[in-house]
């Protein structure tokens, strides 16, 4: 199994908050694995550390086996990471299509153009000429992992994709997640939706107070409800 994301010993601080020690997990290729736990726990830090924007006191980052914790995260994305923020960060002002083209990264190459892009989000194709702070916010999300795919990442990052948004955009997104699995699409997600999880993740990564305590497969997370109740409380 080629494991096209490692991560091992991020120890990331903000200031003298101590908030993640020792993290390490592995993003098999043409997986979806899923960090999980409650708010608070170091999920977004853990992204952000991997995007370069608040960067690791210490700790491997290896993408493809290329070691790159501490690079700024323009280099990330270039290096292939393409990250979609828990507050969307859409370009208001432009249009749909003028987000999708911003996503682009000179030099990567990929399964990933506007048509095939907007073969993957139908809900897109009739809103190209729209102002993007015109949507609605499952529509802002759809349109923000739309323009990380316009990058042909490696690994895609989706941070807390479903949070304040409706069941019926939850089951859109679900849908849309298989898809990209099914396109050969490796995802690293954080996630509190349960159901949601267990849907789309081959793995799941629990985190609590910046430690990993648990690791497993999907087939094997299901059946865990102990470790379910104690670290999400469900």
């Amino acid at each position: 199994m080629e494991h096209i994301l490692t991560v091992t010993g991020l120890n990331t601080c903000y200031g003298r908050s101590h908030i993640l020690f020792d993290v390490g997990f592995d993003v098999p290729r043409g997986e979806t694995v899923c960090l999980m736990g409650r708010n608070g726990v170091g999920k977004t830090t853990t992204f952000r550390s991997l995007m370069g924007l608040t960067p690791p006191k210490s700790g491997r980052i290896a993408l493809k086996g290329r070691q790159c914790a501490g690079l700024p995260s323009y280099r990330m994305a270039r290096a292939g990471l393409g990250f979609v923020p828990e507050d969307r960060r859409i370009f208001g002002p432009f249009t749909v299509l003028e987000n999708l083209e911003f996503g682009v990264i000179p030099g990567r190459q990929g399964i990933w153009n506007l048509d095939t892009v907007l073969a993957q989000f139908p809900i897109l194709k009739n809103f190209t000429n729209r102002n993007g702070s015109t949507l609605s916010g499952g529509e802002q999300q759809m349109l923000t992992i739309a323009r990380a795919l316009m990058g042909n990442p490696e690994v895609l990052i989706l941070d807390e994709p479903t949070e304040g948004l409706s069941p019926v955009i939850v089951g859109e997104l679900k849908d849309l997640v298989i898809r990209l699995k099914e396109a050969g699409t490796t995802i690293l997600l954080a996630e509190q939706h349960l159901k949601f999880a267990m849907a789309v993740a081959d793995r799941v990564v629990l985190l609590d107070k910046g430690h990993v305590v648990h690791r497993a497969d999907i087939a094997t997370f299901r059946e865990e409800k102990e470790i379910q109740r104690k670290y999400l409380a469900v």
